[in-house]
């Protein structure tokens, strides 16, 4: 079975940015623009903290589930050039 081939990563930051804005569930978090995956992470956690309604827990969860996508989607086809 062949490995991936991770050199056909396509992606910028800019894209993830991009993508990272017009997510609904994490509209209203500091630090999706531009994309800086630590603040997001530390928005998305502190809203998990704080939520106190079920309505706030959901949306919560939802923002946990679109960083967890983004992360994948980091990974696997964003270029980074170190």
């Amino acid at each position: 079975m062949s490995s991936p081939d991770f050199k056909k990563r396509v992606l910028t930051d800019e894209d993830l940015s991009l993508i990272a804005s017009e997510i609904p569930a994490l509209a209203d978090l500091r630090g999706v623009r531009p994309w800086n995956r630590d603040k997001l992470w530390a928005a998305v956690l502190d809203a998990l903290i704080e939520a106190r309604t079920k309505s706030e827990r959901a949306a919560a969860q939802q923002a946990l589930g679109a960083i967890q996508a983004l992360d994948a989607i980091d990974r696997l086809f964003v270029r980074h050039d170190w």
